[in-house]
């Protein structure tokens, strides 16, 4: 068969009858390109004639005005799909965080199918090649097919693509034509038709359930339980049940390609392909980066060879961060693509104009010239955008295939860093377990010493770990240990900088506290491989003697797992508010200290045990000044409609089982009887706070929580305070804070981006751990900063206030990522702690809880809520542990 190009399907026609209808250049429809099939082909197509077309299935044309698919209609007719055609595999890979079915369709040729184990294991020879020669890569490539990736619906609001696979899902099972067995033939397609339902279900059935009222339509919360819009933000830390479901699919099968599928603004370009921006991460092979051209460009001319104008590529979105792209990592290409959204979802966007930009270029050469884009032409472009994809691949298997195994050696054969050494005994236990399980998850190998050992001119310990990054995934590991150094990059010469599309620094290390060292040269020791990441052994001590206690360090973030458990049981808590030694030992001040009771040794011994934070014995209590923490103290969290933040401290809240609720509208009323303490995250405003959701756009029923509680409310947050409350607020919540109690600070950071600008990056900073809100914190933890503010103090009367952190006096600021301007920070303070009235406030300009990345820094958020409402002990009531 000769390669075509595909003037392809309109998805309006062709796909919901099944045949594959071109389009002219002008955008008229074309003779259907189907090729009649007899014997076999023939009883497949009756077979497939018993498959109900998406509209005869779901009672409307799919992309039609108005009109959205729900997941609970989706599945069956995937399940249906499957059960009639021999040429798909319907599989549950597992649960969503609320429960809902996630799927994956495995769609290819019944040959393929019948052989997909041995194709699976071909691939996995390929993405691995040690062992491997060149001459048996070229057989394997020679025999093998092409996996090819694609996945949609991450963004529930972006409707278009789920949508659209609806169709793509009916035309691959039952159409019959030599186009079609090509692409079946040389490709076994992996189909995720959602990648978040959770959101499906919220965007969707909330669409459907407000049709024919005066209610907004679009679902106003956040579409993923926890991350909302940020669900592809955690292809590195890896917290979610869906990305775990995600990387197992991609571990499984090694595909070659992952196509991302999005929607954009309705202003963008009518559809976004790549080649991207630059940069690109160097640890991205080169090979890989020019196959995402070859992808791109090839979906791009399949638009604009349907007539389909207003595409671009080369905008906006860049090649670095791999919080959006884990398979970059993997040998797959990473295909974003992004359409152009329309009006409320699923209506026609109508403007006085051609919509979009009317200028050309060499990334957008034709503009679009309509001054309607409807929610069919998504379903449409992102249709033919997909199949010119499959076809790039399908066309050229050998080179795809061979390639795969050409970015496999050069991963198997690095020689620069030679490892990365995690040492053994550090301060954050689970600092460590937290980067193995992430390297695990991700298939990278993990080792670790069985003895002591010399590398670089260091010596270690027996038990550290080691990276060695002569592996098929060592770049993973690297671009996640390393410092990141972001080019300069500027939108001209001496002008404003050209803006990352996300962040610019990910190095695990200082986001968590940890210490990992570059290896350059090789080294001997003995080690065992890591199969599965386990907390360190630590050993219970003995129960204290009378008058002791046992003592639990404040260095790791994990701790807080274990002030959960004590709190839930009731157990008296302690921390000590000053250093003090016992029997030779130092101790840190923010030490907990416990009586020594049974059911504290039996919460203590089970939680060490899961943690690996290690419980010591001591036989005094010391005389210093001190705290107890507030039984069952109670955290509320403000939480907006659709703030990222707050869902992201929901989940850390939910994994280290915080007593917390959410702070209701109807709360206000009576904040000191329902909180302790409330913590502000950024995004949230005095607007969120007193005018919230607007009551006329959304039921009471389900929304009264989140609507405004006017001045009254505000008024009561403060008063909340004063009365003896403790509010946490960073970042915006920062200023939102100083806007509530007049707090004595300003902003110093020039607003002009040539002179300041701050992306998302590792800077450095000086914390006072002698400050209840960095106990337990390395006085040289980096600050993350992301756009974020810094202050200065301009006065010290106003409320009595302590500096908790604070920007050095000189020097580089810049630790990863992207600086310019770092001297504006030089002296500038970023954490404070107020006492206002009887209650007590802390600030950070910056975000100290920033996607669940920054954990070691989060640990102050849990400090100042725990220590806030907490009794303040004189020495001797402390040595009396409250008695």
């Amino acid at each position: 068969m000769s390669r075509r190009t595909l003037l392809k399907t309109t998805a309006a026609a062709g796909a919901a009858a099944g045949v594959a209808t071109v389009v002219d250049p002008d955008g008229a429809a074309a003779a259907p390109a189907t090729t009649a099939k007899t014997g076999a082909a023939a009883q497949a197509a009756a077979k497939a004639g018993a498959i109900p077309t998406p509209e005869q299935y779901f009672g409307f044309q799919i992309g039609s005005d108005g009109h959205l698919a729900t997941w609970d209609k989706m599945v069956p007719y995937f399940q249906l799909v499957a059960s009639k055609s021999n040429r798909f595999v319907y599989e549950e890979v597992g649960k969503t965080t609320l429960g809902n079915p996630y799927v994956l369709l495995t769609i290819s040729s019944p040959k393929n199918l019948a052989n997909l184990d041995n194709l699976i294991a071909a691939n996995s020879k390929l993405a691995d090649p040690r062992g491997l020669s060149p001459t048996d890569a070229q057989t394997l490539a020679q025999t093998g097919v092409a996996f090819y990736y694609v996945q949609a619906g991450i963004h529930s609001t972006e409707v278009g693509n789920s949508q659209a696979t609806i169709e793509w899902v009916y035309r691959l099972a039952t159409e019959q034509s030599d186009y079609m067995s090509s692409l079946l033939d040389n490709l076994v397609i992996l189909m995720v038709p959602c990648q978040n339902p959770d959101g499906l279900v919220l965007v969707n059935d909330y669409f459907v359930s407000t049709a024919g009222t005066n209610y907004s339509r679009t679902y106003p919360d956040l579409y993923h339980h926890y991350c909302g819009h940020d669900d592809n933000r955690d292809w590195f830390m890896l917290t979610q049940v869906e990305s775990h479901m995600n990387v197992q699919i991609q571990n499984k099968y090694h595909p070659q390609v992952f196509q991302d599928s999005h929607q954009a603004g309705s202003s963008a370009p009518r559809m976004f392909t790549p080649p991207y921006l630059s940069p690109y991460d160097i640890n991205i092979d080169p090979i890989t980066v020019q196959q995402t051209d070859v992808v791109g460009l090839a979906m791009q001319r399949g638009m604009t060879a349907a007539g389909m104008k207003g595409v671009g590529w080369g905008a906006e979105y860049d090649y670095w961060t791999p919080s959006r792209q884990y398979c970059v990592y993997h040998g797959a290409v990473r295909i974003l693509t992004e359409a152009a959204s329309c009006s409320n979802l699923a209506y026609p966007l109508v403007s006085n104009n051609p919509i979009g930009q009317q200028t050309t270029d060499i990334n957008f050469i034709e503009p679009y010239d309509q001054k309607t884009w409807t929610l069919r032409q998504i379903v449409d472009y992102v249709s033919v955008a997909f199949y010119s994809g499959l076809e790039t691949v399908a066309h050229d298997t050998y080179n795809w295939l061979y390639n795969f195994y050409r970015i496999g050696t050069k991963a198997v054969t690095r020689t620069s860093p030679y490892a990365y050494v995690i040492p053994a005994g550090q301060r954050d236990p689970q600092a460590v377990r937290d980067t193995l399980e992430i390297f695990n998850l991700g298939a990278v190998e993990i080792k670790q010493a069985q003895a002591a050992f010399s590398a670089g001119g260091k010596q270690y310990p027996a038990g550290s770990y080691i990276i060695y990054l002569d592996q098929p995934y060592g770049g993973f590991a690297k671009t996640l240990l390393e410092v990141q150094d972001y080019p300069l990059l500027l939108q001209y010469p001496g002008g404003p900088p050209q803006t990352p599309y996300d962040v610019t620094a990910q190095t695990l290390p200082m986001l968590l506290g940890f210490q990992a060292d570059a290896i350059p040269s090789s080294f001997s020791v003995s080690t065992k491989a890591v199969s599965t990441v386990k907390a360190e052994p630590v050993t219970m001590p003995d129960a204290p003697a009378s008058g002791g206690a046992y003592a639990v360090g404040p260095e790791s973030y994990g701790v807080y797992q274990i002030v959960s458990k004590l709190q839930k049981q009731g157990i008296p808590t302690f921390r000590a508010a000053e250093q003090f030694t016992d029997g030779g030992r130092t101790f840190p001040a923010g030490t907990f200290v416990l009586p020594p009771t049974a059911a504290a040794r039996q919460v203590l011994q089970n939680q060490s045990k899961n943690t690996g934070i290690p419980v010591s014995a001591i036989g005094a209590v010391p005389a210093v000044s001190g705290v107890q923490l507030k039984a069952g103290t109670k955290i509320g969290l403000l939480k907006p409609p659709d703030n990222l933040p707050s869902g992201w401290l929901m989940y850390i809240f939910d994994q280290y089982g915080v007593k917390y609720s959410i702070v209701e509208a109807k709360d206000y009323k009576n904040l000191s009887g329902k909180f302790d303490a409330i913590v502000m995250p950024q995004g949230v405003s005095k607007n969120s706070i007193t005018n919230g959701l607007n009551a006329n756009n959304y039921p009471a029923d389900d929304w009264s929580w989140a609507f405004g509680v006017g001045d009254a409310g505000w008024t009561a947050l403060h008063d909340f305070v004063t009365n003896g409350g403790t509010l946490v607020a960073y970042g915006s919540g920062s200023t939102t804070a100083q806007s509530l109690f007049s707090l004595p600070i300003s902003s110093i950071l020039p607003n002009d981006s040539t002179k300041f600008y701050c992306p998302g990056s590792l800077l450095s900073q000086e914390l006072d751990p002698n400050n209840p809100v960095a106990w337990g914190m390395d006085p040289n933890h980096p600050v993350w900063f992301n756009e974020d503010r810094a202050y200065q103090l301009t006065s010290t009367t106003t409320y009595p206030v302590e500096v908790v952190a604070k920007y050095p006096d000189s020097g580089d600021q810049l630790q990863s990522g992207w600086l310019i301007g770092g001297q504006y920070l030089n002296g500038a303070v970023n954490g404070l702690s107020w006492t206002v009235g009887k209650g007590y406030v802390v600030t950070f300009g910056s975000e100290i809880g920033f996607r669940t990345w920054n954990r070691g820094e989060e640990k102050m958020i849990f400090n100042a809520m725990y220590y806030g409402p907490s009794a303040k002990l004189t020495a001797a009531q402390f040595q009396r542990l409250g008695q």
